[in-house]
């Protein structure tokens, strides 16, 4: 069932994940350089365990930054 989650908002995972009273673990992956991330997160990779499930959440947008805000 955990195969159905790639690509679908975090917010729709985690409380499929609650609702199933299975832990979990996330690593949210940024792109390397001056790059911006906004939008939603989405499950990019996952990995499912017996007694866990691991998951790589991603931003749907980015963009180079033109300026130098605090997380460029």
């Amino acid at each position: 069932m955990t195969f159905l989650w790639c690509g679908l908002p975090w917010d729709e995972v985690r409380k499929d994940l609650e609702s199933l009273g299975k832990p979990y673990a996330f690593q949210i992956a940024r792109p390397r350089g001056k790059m911006e991330t906004w939008g939603d997160l989405r499950v990019v990779r996952l990995r499912e365990f017996e007694d866990h499930v691991d998951l790589i959440l991603a931003h749907e947008k980015y963009s180079l930054c033109q300026h130098r805000p605090p997380n460029c």
